[in-house]
């Protein structure tokens, strides 16, 4: 297993993050995030990037961490950032560009695709239950 670089990992390909607890994995989830706006051609909105976790209090606190990413990066570009943090993607992307990705992704954040296992499911189960040829108000239950 090869160890996950969120700076420089590929986009395009399909990526597990599985570790510890404490190993950096919001960290790396909410960078890609950021990528994920900056980068996406053409631009994704924020209810087309998909974040699933397994609890309710994962989610959370991936929607608080990813919203404070997406503002403190689109603050970096709005003072054009050369030391902090953001240093490099200001550098590196379209100052303009960015601060409008930014701004969209977070005025339109409550609409994030930011769910837990069985949300996404729920979610996925509701939106295509004609095709499906299930109820329209199907409901997973516990085991």
């Amino acid at each position: 297993m090869q160890s996950l670089n969120p700076q420089t990992v590929p986009l395009k390909d399909i990526n597990l993050i599985e570790a510890s607890a404490g190993t950096g994995k919001t960290y790396t989830i909410s960078l890609l995030y950021l990528r994920f706006v900056l980068e996406s051609e053409p631009a994704l909105s924020v209810d087309q990037i998909l974040v699933v976790t397994y609890t309710t209090a994962a989610t959370k606190e991936l929607k608080d961490r990813i919203r404070l990413r997406l503002s403190d990066a689109l603050m970096a570009f709005i003072n054009e950032d050369t030391v902090g943090e953001y240093a490099d993607f200001c550098e590196n992307y379209e100052r303009i560009e960015s601060i409008l990705r930014l701004s969209r992704a977070l005025l339109n954040f409550d609409e994030a695709a930011i769910f837990t296992i069985h949300s996404f499911c729920q979610r996925a189960l509701k939106d295509t239950a004609f095709d499906a040829g299930l109820a329209f108000e199907t409901e997973l239950l516990d085991n």
